[in-house]
């Protein structure tokens, strides 16, 4: 397995999901007015099988890709893993007043 990324290009994770023939979605929680979504790039049939999965388009995904400060890590041999990390720096839930290694009092 050959792991490429962590990578923010939205056109080079669009050609991954299409070579690969996948989605873009977004899992919902259970309580829709207190957490996120789970954003996720899946096959459409695994997609299909679950009640809280909605398949979105590719405008929205990168808006909230970006919002959350997403990067994608891929295998790009066989294409049987995709992954969406956080990137520390751009997260909307770090602590901006807060300086990696410092501690908060």
């Amino acid at each position: 397995m050959a792991i490429a990324g962590p990578t923010t290009n939205h056109a080079e994770i669009r050609h991954w999901a299409d070579s690969h023939k996948a989605v873009p979605t977004e899992i919902l929680p259970p309580t829709l007015d207190h957490e996120p979504t789970t954003l996720r790039i899946m096959l459409p049939k695994m997609a299909a099988e679950r009640i809280d999965v909605r398949v979105m388009s590719w405008d929205e995904f990168f808006i909230k890709f970006d919002l959350f400060g997403l990067s994608f890590v891929y295998d790009d041999e066989t294409g049987g893993y995709n992954e969406l990390l956080q990137i520390e720096a751009k997260s909307p839930y770090r602590n901006p007043n807060q300086v990696r290694g410092e501690r908060q009092n």
